[in-house]
């Protein structure tokens, strides 16, 4: 069975640019509109989020999951029937914690291996590697990621501070694959390998 993680750094329904949405829906496209759930746990569920989710996502079949329903005794089948996941950016070790005190974190690599396509931005992009490396409060830190892929990813890599402290940290690391993404740049895993980078047309 495929796999597939939509690594994205910026844009999409968050952003201006749809084209990366329109992108991860082609590859979940069946017959007639997807099955897609969003997760805003590293934003605390924010409303608005998940709002300009719905708005982008109303010709699909959206929905959403909260941090409240995340350990459901259901949760693993709830998550089995969709289509893609699409996690949220935001505090990526806050959402992190809140899904491993929560079992959530076996629930999406048991629906990855059953072919529920992975999707997220920003710390939804940087979750499913080994290592993680991203800011706590003033400070970058780092910490351990789901470990579906390899490695570790930076999103928003041309901001100047966090790609001066990222290329700091990796400097140790040569053995390690990483992952840089500036925020119109988006990588398409099939099977934990590379398939595409996708380059998101400019604003």
């Amino acid at each position: 069975m495929e796999r597939h993680i939509l690594t994205i750094s910026g844009g999409g329904f968050s952003g201006d640019t749809p084209f990366i949405d329109e992108y991860l829906i082609k590859i979940g496209q069946k017959q007639g509109p997807v099955k897609i759930a969003f997760i805003a746990t590293a934003s605390n569920d924010a409303q608005e989020y998940i709002d300009k989710f719905y708005k982008a996502f109303k010709a699909e079949l959206p929905s959403h999951l909260t941090s409240k329903d995340l350990d459901s005794p259901t949760i693993q089948a709830t998550v089995n029937e969709l289509d893609i996941v699409y996690v949220g950016g935001g505090n990526t070790q806050y959402m992190l914690d809140i899904w491993r005190r929560t079992g959530f974190d076996d629930v999406l690599i048991n629906a990855y291996q059953n072919g529920v396509i992975l999707a997220g931005i920003s710390a939804g992009a940087m979750c499913w590697f080994e290592t993680c490396f991203s800011e706590k409060e003033e400070e970058y830190e780092e910490f351990q990621g789901l470990g579906i892929v390899k490695g570790s990813l930076c999103p928003h890599y041309n901001d100047e501070e966090r790609r001066l402290a990222f290329d700091a940290w990796t400097g140790n690391r040569k053995s390690s694959n990483i992952y840089t993404l500036a925020d119109n740049e988006n990588l398409h895993f099939k099977n934990e390998e590379v398939l595409v980078k996708i380059t998101s047309p400019a604003n």
